[in-house]
């Protein structure tokens, strides 16, 4: 059966190019391996032997976007849907080894909270602070026009001038600089500030101050102000209410059928092949997977060139997850949500020794059997250790394992103190895990860190595939992580495959013509 578009993978931005372009009438079919869709944005559920059961949000547990002129909200208005989303606030609790700072989205109360957590230099932080958010308001503002970022022919960049105004010019100075470099030029070295700094900064863009790109930085950190949400039901049902739309305008999605490989036929992609041995036509590919992967799926046929870009690329970080299911008790009452934790300020970040916790608010009683609440803790960990220990055994993997998850257990007790002899449930996993579920190479998550030579104009656009016809969108393109930022990438590849689509069809209409 031959389609206008196939888009592989239902992550969120999978999802919403896919919806986009069913709206507009095009023949659409999306494939998922999973039977849910949302992929490291989703939730699964454990059903107990009585019946009752979790949910726990797979990975991602923090969403923004929802708020008026966020990617969420504007895809919302073309879709005529409501997210089941409510902003949180604060928006989070970090927990630092000798003090605690809530992340207000208050502008005035976060004011207050920041002066009053590092006062040794509040006089410089609030110059620092002024500044990243008027960037921020720069760059939130540039977004909104839809800009076809990054250009990767000449007519995105005749499509990038209408987007550009005056005040966009404030942001070329900045370009190249990181985070650290602004710092620095504040004369900002208390280790808290920095310490704060840096475990921001790695769960939005995935590298730490001095590898951050100041202006991805600015408004990584900008998170708060702009509006934390929560999903009612869990993370699982931001991709459900996109999985309805795509249904209701006429596409297809098709459930535990992987993709195994790209059809290309002179040059040019034209369908997939599934790992039953189906095989599916259309005019346009789109792939919701990393550059590695789609390497993978086209195979011989894939381009030097992004053989070499894999090859060239950092590596990226992959995650540990602890799922618990804990006794309400354990929970003091009006707690917010969401804390981040940094257990030692001379060790590295990730591993364990920065953490978040994320658990569902008490009125949503569909996330665990009564009188409990489940909970979500990840930390950011590099994958190559854990394939080393999987090829050394199981007992080699398991007692790597079983570290991790002691180191995750201390970093919930600073939130949650005696919180071990209420746990009921707990489940942990790995990036040999996530690799496993979500078949992303390695099992690695979050997309590559946002440094200099990798954000902004110089980030993996829908094209890089180099391969005619197939378009990528998700966490390795541009703009980056969050679900925001992957619903903007859909956005962006509705924008492009809806032109192209159109100009094939006048195309045909004038060879008709002239027949």
């Amino acid at each position: 059966m031959s389609y206008d578009i196939i888009t592989i993978g239902a992550g969120i931005g999978g999802l919403t190019a896919a919806a986009l372009l069913a709206r507009d009438g095009y023949r659409v079919l999306l494939l998922e391996g999973h039977m849910e869709p949302g992929g490291c944005a989703s939730s699964f559920r454990r059903k107990r032997p009585d019946g009752s059961s979790y949910v726990f949000d797979v990975g991602a547990t923090l969403f923004g976007g929802f708020q008026p002129g966020g990617a969420h909200a504007w895809v919302a208005r073309r879709l005529n849907l409501r997210f089941p989303v409510l902003r949180m606030e604060p928006a989070m609790q970090v927990h630092l080894p000798d003090r605690v700072v809530k992340r207000f989205g208050d502008q005035t109360r976060w004011a207050e909270e920041r002066r009053s957590a590092f006062p040794a230099v509040a006089e410089g932080a609030e110059r620092f602070w002024h500044n990243q958010e008027r960037l921020a308001d720069i760059s939130w503002r540039f977004a909104g026009r839809l800009p076809p970022m990054p250009p990767e022919t000449s007519g995105d960049l005749l499509r990038l001038l209408p987007a550009v105004r005056p005040e966009v010019a404030a942001l070329l100075p900045h370009m190249g600089r990181t985070v650290g470099h602004e710092l620095r030029r504040y004369g900002l070295h208390d280790r808290a500030l920095r310490t704060f700094l840096d475990a921001q900064l790695l769960i939005s863009a995935q590298v730490t101050a001095d590898e951050c790109a100041w202006l991805f930085g600015s408004v990584a950190l900008d998170l708060a102000r702009q509006g934390v949400f929560y999903a009612e039901g869990g993370a699982w049902s931001i991709a459900r209410t996109l999985a309805d739309a795509l249904l209701r305008d006429g596409g297809e999605l098709r459930y535990r059928t992987w993709v195994n490989h790209v059809l290309v036929e002179n040059g040019r992609a034209v369908g997939v092949r599934t790992s039953g041995g189906e095989e599916f036509r259309a005019a346009h590919i789109i792939a919701n997977t990393t550059l590695p992967d789609v390497a993978r799926l086209l195979g011989e046929a894939a381009p030097a060139k992004l053989r070499r870009t894999v090859q060239r690329q950092p590596a990226g970080w992959g995650a540990c997850m602890l799922y618990l299911g804990v006794d309400e008790t354990a929970i003091p009452a009006g707690l917010c949500e969401h804390h981040q934790i940094v257990l030692d300020y001379d060790q590295p970040l990730g591993e364990g020794n920065s953490a978040f916790l994320s658990l569902h608010p008490a009125y949503d009683t569909s996330r665990a059997p009564v009188g409990q609440r489940a909970l979500t803790i990840s930390t950011h960990s590099e994958t190559g250790p854990w394939w080393a220990a999987r090829a050394q055994g199981r007992a080699a993997y398991q007692e790597k394992k079983t570290h991790m998850v002691e180191r995750l257990l201390n970093a919930v007790e600073r939130v949650l103190p005696g919180v071990r002899s209420h746990i009921r449930y707990q489940q942990s996993a790995t990036p040999v895990t996530f690799q496993r579920f979500t078949r992303r190479a390695g099992g690695m998550v979050g997309g590559p860190g946002q440094r200099p030579a990798q954000s902004g104009f110089g980030s993996t656009g829908l094209r890089a595939a180099g391969v005619p016809g197939l378009w990528l969108v998700g966490d390795s393109t541009f703009p980056g992580q969050s679900t925001a930022a992957v619903s903007q990438s859909g956005i962006r590849a509705w924008q492009e495959v809806r032109r192209a689509l159109d100009w094939e069809a006048r195309r045909r209409e004038l060879r008709e013509r002239e027949s």
